[in-house]
């Protein structure tokens, strides 16, 4: 018959298994037995770390505390965290969203942004005064002569790709640079597409569309095709 509880020692604490077919009642029942003895094992003034591993059972927020309060009171352990292999529909749906292209067909307009989390891929032009702001990569097809801002939330890996006029703004993170005439000039034409990225020495840089596959190699399949270099 399986065990309701398992606990484990591990060199920083312990581990505490748990049965995912247990109700969770018994659960607690069987904790309390469990962990009573321990108590005895450690110095009042030093608790133990207990990890709590509940496979494919997701405590709710009372079963949690429900769990951690009995534990930290009936033991001279300290619940370090409560896992579970189970993702809830809210930490997917966010982690959708920050993996995820958004495609967006507009012309951003003085005092207009768009905002999304993850990719952005735009077809159309960003004006002067317009904003794209996005938590990863930004992809304009078409001319960027406002600001846009990669990495909102601080993922330094994002890239800036468009036609930049003079004057435009590129932001990744929280690093700034203003297209100026010299970046033009360097490209050798006024409509060439490129790609702005940030370092290893966190400056950025204005490099030709080509050098997209050698400086982020993940991003041909983020984009799915839509960039050849």
């Amino acid at each position: 018959m399986q065990k309701v509880v398992t606990l484990k020692g591990t060199k920083d604490g312990f581990q505490l298994l748990v049965d995912q077919a247990a109700a969770f009642q018994t659960v607690l029942d069987e904790m309390s037995k469990l962990i009573e003895p321990l108590k005895k094992e450690a110095a009042a003034d030093k608790p133990l770390e207990l990890t709590i591993k509940t496979g494919n059972k997701l405590f709710t927020d009372r079963e949690k505390s429900e769990t951690i309060a009995l534990i930290e009171d009936k033991s001279n352990l300290k619940v370090k965290n409560i896992e579970s292999e189970v993702v809830t529909i809210d930490r997917a749906l966010k982690w959708h969203n920050e993996v995820s292209t958004k495609l967006q067909v507009s012309t951003v307009r003085s005092g207009q942004m768009i905002k999304v989390e993850g990719d952005l891929v735009l077809v159309g032009s960003v004006h002067p005064g317009g904003t794209v702001k996005a938590t990863g990569s930004i992809f304009i097809l078409g001319d960027l002569r406002g600001t846009a801002h990669a990495g909102a939330e601080g993922k330094e890996e994002s890239v800036v790709v468009a036609n930049f006029s003079y004057n435009a703004q590129v932001r990744i993170v929280d690093h700034v640079h203003v297209i100026e005439q010299a970046d033009i000039v360097a490209s050798g034409s006024a409509s060439k597409v490129e790609v702005v990225y940030l370092d290893d020495l966190h400056i950025l840089r204005v490099s030709p569309l080509s050098d997209i596959k050698n400086l982020r190699p993940e991003l041909g399949y983020v984009t799915g095709g839509l960039i050849n270099g």
